[in-house]
This record gives structure tokens, sequence and C-alpha cells, in this order.
């Protein structure tokens, strides 16, 4: 599960319930707010759609006003679209100046192994994970600051699985629908690395050979 705590701004509601993972949910299009359009967090929020405090507090969340959500990151396949979050919990009554962005993902993910340094103090590595009961990858990336470059070469691995804390960033070029999407992490954890075991003899053998390499005749 990948868990979310932000001040988010309203856009729009949608006017028809949504049949999500067999739950019917309302929806919403809202951001976390940015300096610039470019550089918001699109979201699509979904919440549980049976009356009670929470359903009632989310219709009634006016357009460009400030509310802070709990809930879920669900990632889809299509990179272009906003991110779905379910909510979870919603609590309206904030200082419209507040603005926290924090984000635990908790995915199997898997790092790639290239660095790549960023502007800022920063530098980058490619995440991804797979959807949930499905075939499909999607890919963000995990920056962080250049001093924790060490223990990302250190830990990070093709294919090995890394849970993330930080918060979320996107950016849009000239308003584009297509998002770099990133998560800037304060911390980041790996399983402990495992040592390779030498195959071929048995242990306590003095057998020979089994390490070896003869070049292939040329019959």
């Amino acid at each position: 599960m990948n868990f979310i705590a932000a001040t988010v701004e309203l856009r729009s509601h949608s006017s028809d319930p949504i049949t999500f993972a067999g739950i019917d949910y309302c929806t919403a299009d809202a951001v976390i707010p940015s300096g610039s359009a470019s550089g918001e967090v699109r979201l699509r929020l979904l919440c549980y759609n049976n009356q009670g405090p929470k359903l009632t507090a989310f219709k009634n969340w006016s357009e460009s006003k400030r509310t802070l959500i709990s809930g879920h990151i669900v990632f889809s396949n299509d990179p272009k679209a906003p991110l779905d979050v379910i909510v979870k919990t919603i609590e309206p009554n904030i200082p419209q100046n507040v603005y926290i962005n924090q984000v635990v993902l908790g995915n199997a993910f898997f790092g790639d192994d290239q660095i790549k340094e960023r502007r800022n103090n920063q530098v980058a590595v490619k995440i991804g994970t797979t959807l949930d009961d499905s075939d499909i990858t999607t890919w963000l990336y995990m920056e962080t600051n250049e001093a924790r470059k060490k223990k990302l070469s250190d830990r990070i691995r093709k294919g090995r699985p890394i849970c993330v804390q930080g918060y979320l960033r996107e950016y849009r070029k000239d308003d584009s629908d297509s998002p770099y999407r990133a998560l800037v992490a304060d911390d980041f954890s790996t399983r402990k690395e495992l040592v390779t075991s030498k195959r071929g003899a048995p242990t306590n053998s003095d057998a020979a050979g089994y390490a070896e390499v003869d070049p292939s005749p040329e019959y």
C-alpha cells in the first residue's frame, strides 16, 4: 500500500460515480499546489460512495479550497493520467496557506542501477512497480539529495525491492499532458544484500575442475 497525506486544492467534482476495482466511488479532480500550474501534482480523488460524514465532506468541498486528505495512491497503467488517490480521511478546516505533501511508498518497488545527476544538488534513479495482480509496470524517478549518493551506489541494484518515503513532484513542459513524475525521497530502504554463494564443488571436498572453464574443442 502507498500512503499519502497532503493538502490538495479541488479543481472540479465529477457528476457521476464510477466503479473502480469493484467499488463505487465519487470522484473529483484536484492538485497538490505549486508555484506554477506546470508544477502541480494532478490527482483524481476517489471517495467511497456510501452516505456518511466523509462523503458529505467530500461533496461539500468547494472548488479552489485547500483541504487535508490522507489515503492510498493507486498507480495506473497510463503514465499521462493523474494519480488516483483513494481517500481515507478528510479535514476541511485548515488554514488555506497550509502545505503538506508526505508520501510513503510501500509497494514492492524495484530500482534501476543508473544514477543520474540532477540540478539543485539532487541525484535520481528510475524506480518501478508492478501493479497489483498485473503484469503492467509503472515507472517514475526517485530523487534524493546528493549527500545520499553513496547510499544509492551501495544499495541500489537492478530488480532489488525498495521502499521510499518523501514527497511527490511533477513537471509538465509547455503544459504537456505527460508529466515528469518523481518522488523526492528523504529516506529509502532496501533489503540486505545477500552474499553470493560459490557454486561448483561440494564443500569439504577435494574435487577440482568445477569452477574452471576449458576451451571448447572444435570438432
